[in-house]
């Protein structure tokens, strides 16, 4: 008996010191992963690639989600705002009969793709951000099709997470099927990171995995335990937006966006917990600490992370012998640095350094290898792009093809703090409106602009053009000059419901961004002075702090 009496104790030593570690890790028990180094971003991007340029495919898509081909090698392409293209020689065809999605700020028609099998069965799996009129707030959810006459029939709904979330971002979502032929998916964290990440009872932060009718396969991790997802495959994610199968393993990998900094390539394992928000190589996009912590026991290392992010959106791995220098390695495409970002891989599936391909293509959405062998790229504001060889070294990209590099592109450079977007000439003038006080004044500007470049660049792009229907520009805005209140309470408290900018109408939702009074001043100060646009007005703490929410 006293062997097993002192074990007993031992036990108990050992669960009261961890209790209180454990009240913030996952609400399950995991078995422990196979302890990895995480690889970060330390050096600059070793090499801009010239040799490929974009060819335009088809324009007039605002945000290109997802993209898939159909057996003819026609495409179906996703437009976040609700509508699903068939596009065929470059002409697009709006297809009838797509649910109603709830398309606001982050949400609405997400990714597509079709059943490996759909020769066989005609099956269309999409996934979008749903409203349940029976409760207030939205979700993600997963459907499958088939296509006919132009139009979707035989719509079943294979998942839909819950609890509902009365945010409008995080939704993920990517879909991709295994060789067994169970089909993967993604939901982001909903916004809820202290909520739904690390706790399997509810959606939002995970991996899911299902049978492609929808069926929860009996040896999911989660099977049989009571009241949880069943559905769920891995956890302690933040927002997934690229998935794809490596071709050599087998394996699901993501990669999901960080906040500031810490954005994750992770190849996904069944059960494993990957740690947000309790571990994280990332700080808010306010500058605070989210955690002290970048590792801890039970808790999976990132393949690789990026500080800074590039917010990184659309993932492929290379198996084209269209393009023999980078078959076997991966493309990840970079919506605040609006390129394709190549990451070279060791035989042991390790990041041995980056290059960029198409730079200042756009905001670069959605990535995916075409039955053809190229690499197909969604731009937001633009359209579908394929990556072709450059017959001019000397141009990196898009000799006839004028639309993929247009005035909304934007210089821009692999630390967000140094991107240059503002007018020498504007920048003077503000300087000399308060040049009794030019050191504050310059101060104010250079925290305004890395704020900015940080929080605000990922949707209205770093030069302030804006994404058209999507998101209004703040160069040459007449919000920003004519409705200043206005402009300081939607960063301060966000916004909800239509507005006019330039004549034009833009409805969605900003979130709170959660910035201080002085953060708020900093960015209205580099916005008003920014891209051509000047003001009499020098913005304090103390004047944003006056202005309360309606």
């Amino acid at each position: 008996m006293k062997p097993s009496i002192s074990f007993l104790i031992l036990v108990t030593l050992l669960f009261i010191s961890c209790g209180e570690k454990q009240k913030e890790v996952a609400k399950v028990e995991t078995e422990l992963p196979v302890t990895l180094t995480a690889v970060k971003t330390t050096e600059e991007i070793t090499k801009d690639q010239e040799q490929y340029k974009a060819a335009l495919v088809v324009d007039g898509i605002d945000v290109p989600w997802g993209m898939t081909w159909l057996p003819d090698e026609s495409m179906l392409v996703t437009d976040r705002s609700g509508t699903l293209y068939h596009v065929k020689d470059g002409k697009k065809t709006a297809i009838k009969n797509v649910p109603e999605v709830f398309a606001r700020n982050q949400g609405g028609l997400l990714d597509v793709m079709i059943h490996p099998k759909y020769k066989d069965n005609g099956w269309i799996y999409i996934t979008y951000s749903i409203v349940d009129k029976k409760e207030k707030g939205s979700h993600t959810a997963l459907i499958r099709a088939k296509l006919k006459d132009n139009a979707l029939t035989s719509i079943e709904k294979l998942y839909q997470g819950s609890p509902n979330v009365k945010t409008a971002h995080h939704f993920g979502s990517r879909i991709a099927f295994d060789a067994d032929g169970y089909v993967y998916f993604t939901i982001g964290d909903r916004g809820k990171r202290d909520v739904n990440p690390q706790d399997i009872t509810k959606d939002g932060g995970k991996v899911y995995r299902l049978h492609d009718d929808g069926r929860i396969p009996a040896d999911n991790p989660f099977v049989g335990q009571k009241n949880v997802k069943e559905a769920i495959y891995s956890y302690g994610h933040r927002n997934p937006q690229g998935m794809a199968v490596n071709p050599r393993t087998g394996q699901i990998w993501v990669h999901e966006h960080g906040p500031r900094g810490g954005d994750e390539i992770n190849p996904v394992t069944k059960k494993v917990n990957y740690g947000w928000p309790v571990i994280t190589y990332g700080i808010n996009y306010s500058g605070t600490t989210i955690t002290e912590e970048t590792a801890r026991e039970g808790m999976e290392q990132p393949l690789y992370y990026w500080v800074p992010s590039i917010a990184p959106s659309g993932m492929a791995f290379v198996t084209s012998d269209v393009y023999p220098e980078l078959k076997g390695h991966l493309l990840v495409g970079s919506l605040k640095f609006q390129y394709l970002e190549l990451l070279t891989l060791t035989r042991d599936e390790k990041v041995a350094k980056r290059e960029k391909l198409l730079n200042k293509i756009g905001r670069v959405r959605s990535v995916r290898q075409g039955p053809d062998g190229y690499i197909y790229v969604g731009v937001d504001g633009k359209g579908v792009f394929k990556m072709v060889k450059n017959s001019s070294s000397s141009s990196t990209q898009n000799s006839g093809t004028a639309s993929a590099e247009s005035e909304e592109t934007p210089t821009t450079t692999e630390n967000t703090e140094e991107t240059t977007t503002e007018t020498t000439e504007s920048k003077s003038a503000f300087m000399q409106l308060a040049s009794a006080d030019a050191k504050k004044v310059e101060e104010s500007l250079k925290r305004g602009k890395a704020v900015y470049n940080n929080v605000c660049a990922q949707c209205h792009l770093p030069n302030g053009k804006g994404v058209p229907s999507a998101f209004p520009p703040l160069a040459g805005s007449d919000w920003l000059s004519g409705k200043v209140v206005e402009s300081i309470r939607s960063v301060k408290f966000g916004l909800k419901g239509e507005i006019t900018v330039n004549g034009k109408k833009y409805n969605g939702v900003m979130l709170p961004l959660g910035l201080t009074n002085k953060q708020v001043a900093d960015v209205m100060n580099y916005t008003s002075s920014s891209w051509g646009n000047t003001t009499k007005n020098f913005y304090t703490a103390k004047e944003v702090a006056k202005v309360r929410k309606e």
